[in-house]
């Protein structure tokens, strides 16, 4: 550990002292959200800790008159902070700002075909994340995160900003000192076209994702199927939402998000 991330860690610590978050507010994200069961004192302790950096580093601002309450700054910072439980707060560096919206929002998309023809189309987001910038995120789909069905919003749009902090969004987070990026590429890129192949085949599923809609799943959702980075972030839900599904369906994407997170929560559900 370098000294910039010890002093960061020692501010992070000194503003969990001044600040915690109180004890009837954190006890009701803990028991309101079903991920967290079974982590175990020594994690809890380290989440609360995380979260009230978290709420102590970033702004929440209301966009088309959202309302924000203590409770859903509080569920949105426990969630954010559960893939740092292995990390530290200095992962979320390239952000201040979550913009909180009232409902989904329709964004304009456009994509280019095998002949050269540009598409256009609406596509309807739950949240979203901007490189080197703010994070979006609607009040129903935090509402409907954490449940422990696979669905996770903040969690998703988080593993984007980790995604994305050595410039790229492309499946891949800075990784740590001994991990093989070879072998991350080679394992994520697999289950990405293995998904696809799955999903074109007769009665594979449908394509896309509108969130906010599908928010009790028993298997991988197809929405991982738009890209590699939207799959690295579909894992990532997954992983700390339903970690048995992710097994199941594509163990060795598992085994490299525990070592990246550092965390092995299915070892929480028993």
């Amino acid at each position: 550990m370098g000294i910039l991330d010890r002093l960061r860690n020692e501010r992070q610590r000194r503003r969990s002292e001044r600040n915690p978050i109180p004890d009837e507010l954190w006890e009701w994200a803990v028991k309101e959200h079903r991920i967290f069961r079974g982590m175990g004192p020594e994690n809890e302790v380290g989440l609360r800790k995380l979260s009230t950096a978290f709420l102590s580093l970033k702004r929440f601002d209301a966009v088309d008159g959202a309302a924000i309450n203590d409770e859903l700054k509080v569920s949105v910072a426990a969630q954010a902070c559960l893939p740092l439980l292995g990390l530290d707060i200095s992962w979320y560096r390239d952000f201040t700002t979550i913009f909180i919206t009232p409902d989904s929002y329709t964004v304009t998309q456009s994509s280019t075909d095998e002949a050269g023809v540009v598409h256009e189309y609406e596509d309807e987001f739950a949240g979203e994340a901007f490189a080197l910038g703010p994070v979006a995120l609607s009040v129903p789909d935090i509402d409907a995160s954490g449940w422990g069905d696979g669905y996770n919003t903040v969690i998703h749009e988080m593993a984007h900003k980790l995604d994305g902090l050595d410039g790229a969004f492309d499946g891949r987070p800075p990784l740590h000192e001994g991990m093989d990026g070879s072998l991350w590429k080679t394992t994520f890129t697999e289950a990405w076209e293995d998904l696809k192949a799955k999903l074109d085949s007769p009665g594979g599923g449908s394509r896309g994702r509108k969130l906010g809609t599908s928010k009790r799943r028993t298997s991988m959702d197809s929405y991982a199927a738009v890209s590699l980075d939207e799959f690295f972030a579909v894992a990532c839900e997954y992983f700390w939402e339903k970690p048995a599904v992710l097994i199941r369906e594509y163990p060795e994407v598992f085994d490299q998000l525990k070592l990246f997170f550092r965390r092995d929560p299915s070892a929480w559900r028993g």
